[in-house]
């Protein structure tokens, strides 16, 4: 019986850092007429010293759906591989010429589509050689503790372990900014993070090969 209660007792006071969390919500500094997608918002932890071992690598799915690609914003493990089916009845040519990932799947049909590996940490632009108003990013995470904000802006990365971290938020409109942060064993609550979309303008880019797109799309 007394082994029992020191071990229930371990349990007790080992719960609080296994179930640490960091969290707090993102807001954003607008003007009129933006809409920013807050449920895009990625928030991450980094270790102030060393590394974090990353999320081991997975497969996920970006998948083209009347001429969209969904979703918008994906984040994945280092090492993990993106499928890219096709659900248009029209081909797809989808490439990045991203520093952490280099790509060109080619001109594909609707089907299981290709699917390309992503073993460099970084932020992978993905655009379609055929439909410039296709775009999607890809986050490839060096660090295990991420999330994503809900659509109030709330968000919440878990089992983080007591230290010292840098965390980054991120909005393809509200850029990024980064703060140090300091867990303790039972975590934080309510870290406000402020995104600045007012300076966002869209802007279009060019084809695999660096020149612009043709007025009218040509569909294969």
């Amino acid at each position: 019986m007394k082994r029992l209660l020191v071990f229930a007792s371990a349990l007790a006071l080992a719960a609080p850092l296994a179930a640490a969390s960091v969290g707090g919500k993102v807001n954003f500094i607008m003007k009129k007429g933006q809409t920013p997608v807050v449920a895009e918002t990625l928030v991450w932890l980094e270790p102030a010293s060393g590394k974090a071992a990353p999320r081991p690598p997975a497969k996920f799915q970006m998948t083209t759906r009347g001429k969209t690609l969904l979703p918008h914003v994906l984040a994945v493990p280092v090492g993990s591989t993106v499928e890219f089916p096709n659900d248009d009845p029209i081909s797809h040519n989808l490439f990045s010429l991203s520093p952490a990932s280099t790509f060109d799947l080619g001109l594909y049909r609707k089907g299981a589509g290709k699917s390309e590996k992503f073993p460099s940490p970084g932020i992978v632009n993905v655009y379609c050689n055929v439909h410039p108003t296709m775009s999607a990013v890809i986050h490839v995470m060096p660090t295990p503790y991420y999330a994503f904000a809900d659509a109030a802006g709330n968000y919440a990365i878990p089992n983080v372990p007591a230290g010292k971290y840098k965390l980054t938020a991120w909005n393809e409109q509200g850029g990024q900014t980064a703060t140090m942060l300091d867990v303790g064993p039972a975590g934080v609550a309510n870290v406000a993070v402020t995104l600045d979309s007012s300076n966002y303008r869209s802007a279009s880019h060019l084809n695999k090969v660096g020149k612009p797109y043709s007025a009218v799309p040509r569909d294969y």
